[in-house]
């Protein structure tokens, strides 16, 4: 089967889904233009849709209103300070600068509520916007932001079946060129119900828009982590099993370049679940957990590191500290259901502890599902709370009580936190009787701050010269240069706006340019 359009898209993630979005709103008075979203999986979304902690914006009405004095400046710091001398600055310019207006395009197009802010680890300022929980009930952050996108984006296709089309189940397998270099079309297969076969597409277009994730979620065939991480191989994932490095093979197929692809962000707690601890699949315990003021413990009661310290030196500090028989953190047999053989964590684990305040900031809901899930436990009383981690409950006083010292500026924190934003003692709002939440934590791969070359406004370039791919374009985690050496939190889904958009805006430019 052959067609023609003017833009593809290939990805329904955020990052395909604002670039659908732009390029519709900027196409929207030129008629003739028509364009395509696909995505591979049933359905769209992709690891967007786990995300838990936010989107980091700066100047934003959120931050505004809570009186929060930040500045671009200082999240453009940040970040290259995270990104320890990699991350193009350009791209981080950008991606501060127009934090503020993608916040504002969630909230003020879709009605988002980002009305929760979290200092998150490697910021300076609380800047992470989150949604707070609606009677009693969580609202997951990053579900929220592309059940609205993909709401409106099907009302666009329905409204305007003859402009944009939003199609399912359909894998890109190869992107088409001409002789001259230029992309000019995809060749995609999808599935026919009726007979249940392949079917095979080609569609010519003026531009290709790649959002097709990263490699993080490669499982059973870690080609990419095998080339560049290899060290990394048989760690577990929080990705999806569809970020499996599909855009980076399309576009170096026709000579797109790479970047960082030895990168690799593991996340300091992917949840260890007592009823499947060895699953390579991890769900994620949200950054905003700590950035609410959770701790992390060793086996033994103790901290170990500043809890707001960026991804990678937290992840390091629970590798180090975290490992052996004795500091690992792990279940008492009397968490381990009974109809499941139970394997202990093999690698480093820590607990994560909330104080009573800090669950109370953190909000029931989002605690509640994780204890659904099987993930969180609750504890009544310090007391309680020794026995179920297993430690001396005189370790565990003095570590909260130490906690608190330095909370209040009687001591110096030891491992030199300097945000404290809840007790670790006190009773919250919620009830005069003060408890804990708690779970098991492990690092897991998360996320891939390598990928393609791209400019500022999304345009792929190339491997040979550093020029831009005429017709290719590309954003979100398939793209590199922009995190470098780690990535802040709240700062993907701000990605995947900020340059979604750009590509779309860009896309809908060239697409126009050829009509004319």
């Amino acid at each position: 089967m052959s067609r023609r359009t003017n833009i593809v898209i290939v990805g329904g993630g955020l990052a395909g889904m604002a670039a659908a979005i732009e390029a519709l709103r900027q196409t929207r008075h030129t008629a003739g233009i028509t364009i395509e979203l696909l995505e591979k999986e049933a359905h769209t979304g992709g690891n967007s849709a786990k995300a838990s902690s936010g989107i980091s914006g700066v100047l934003t009405r959120t931050q505004k209103n809570l009186g929060i004095n930040d500045s671009i400046d200082a999240f453009f710091q940040d970040t290259i300070k995270s990104g320890r001398g990699r991350s193009n600055e350009t791209l981080v310019q950008r991606l501060a600068s127009e934090s503020a207006s993608a916040v504002f395009w969630l909230q003020n197009d879709f009605a988002l509520d980002l009305d929760v802010i979290a200092q998150l680890g490697g910021h300076s300022f609380p800047r992470t916007h989150r949604r707070p929980d609606a009677n009693g009930k969580p609202q997951p952050v990053g579900w929220g932001i592309v059940s609205a996108l993909d709401k409106h984006l099907k009302e666009q296709a329905k409204k305007n079946g003859s402009c944009f089309r939003l199609t399912t189940g359909a894998r890109v397998t190869k992107l088409l060129s001409t002789a001259g270099g230029r992309v000019s079309g995809i060749f995609y297969e999808s599935i026919d119900p009726s007979t249940n076969t392949v079917v095979r597409h080609r569609c010519k277009c003026d531009v290709v828009v790649l959002a097709t994730g990263g490699f993080g979620g490669e499982g059973g065939n870690p080609n990419f982590l095998k080339k560049y991480a290899p060290q990394l191989v048989g760690l577990p994932a929080t990705n999806g099993p569809f970020a499996a490095g599909d855009g980076l093979r399309l576009a170096t197929a026709v000579g797109a370049g790479l970047v960082d692809m030895d990168q690799i962000q593991v996340h300091p707690t992917g949840f260890v679940q007592a009823r499947d601890p060895g699953n390579p699949t991890k769900f994620l315990a949200a950054e905003a957990l700590r950035g609410e003021g959770g701790i992390l413990l060793n086996g033994l009661g103790k901290r170990f590191v500043d809890e707001l310290g960026t991804r990678d030196r937290v992840t390091t500090a629970i590798t180090k500290y975290c490992s052996d028989e004795n500091t690992r953190a792990r279940y008492t047999s009397s968490d381990k259901p009974s109809n499941v053989t139970y394997v202990e964590p093999s690698t480093a684990a820590a607990y994560l502890v909330l104080s009573q305040p800090v669950a109370d900031s953190f909000g029931h809901g989002g605690l509640g599902f994780y204890e659904k899930m099987g993930l969180m436990n609750k504890a009544s009383s310090v007391e309680e709370l020794a026995t179920a981690i297993r430690v001396e409950l005189t370790t565990l006083n003095q570590t909260l009580t130490d906690y608190d010292k330095a909370r209040e500026g009687r001591i110096n924190d030891e491992f030199g936190k300097t945000a404290f934003p809840q007790s670790m003692l006190s009773k919250g709002g919620s009830g005069d009787e003060s408890f804990y939440f708690w779970c098991i934590v492990t690092p897991s791969i998360h996320y891939t701050m390598g990928g393609l070359r791209f400019d500022e406004n999304a345009r792929v370039l190339a491997s040979s010269g550093g020029q831009p791919i005429p017709g290719l374009l590309a954003a979100g985690e398939v793209t590199g240069g922009l995190h470098g050496a780690n990535r802040l939190g709240g700062n993907s889904l701000l990605e995947c706006i900020v340059y979604g958009r750009r590509a779309g805006r860009q896309a809908a430019a060239e697409a126009i340019e050829h009509l004319l």
